[in-house]
Order: C-alpha cells, then structure tokens, then sequence
C-alpha cells in the first residue's frame, strides 16, 4: 500500500500544486472581498483571509524537491 504523499506525487506535479494553490488564494481573497461588501459573517469572514494568508505563508516556506 503507498502512501499517500507517494500517490500524489504520482499524480500531481509541483507546477500543478503550485496554481492550485495560488487559485485557492484568489478565490479567498475574492469571497472575503465579497462577504465585505455583502456585510456576511460579521468578524469571522476575516478568517478567510486569514486562511489566504496561511496558504501564502505556506508557497513562500516551502521547499521544492530537487529535480530528479
């Protein structure tokens, strides 16, 4: 049985994550926009950005396997 880092890497390249996660950002900083405007969740839409921060955070620390 594989692990499922091993799975993903199978599947996923590093290009792949990478937009993805890029595309989660623009999709949170988006809603937070739009739950601003709408005036929904009060104070606990900005946990959504706070999650886009984290996932920036995250693209800015981590490290790229060295090419094979």
């Amino acid at each position: 049985m594989k692990s499922i880092r091993a799975l993903a890497s199978e599947n996923v390249t590093i290009a792949t994550g990478h937009r993805l996660r890029w595309t989660a950002v623009w999709v949170l900083v988006a809603a937070w926009f739009v739950a601003q405007a709408a005036n929904f969740g009060g104070n606990a839409v900005h946990l959504v950005l706070l999650v886009a921060i984290g996932i920036l955070v995250y693209e800015l620390l981590a490290e790229d396997p060295p090419p094979a």
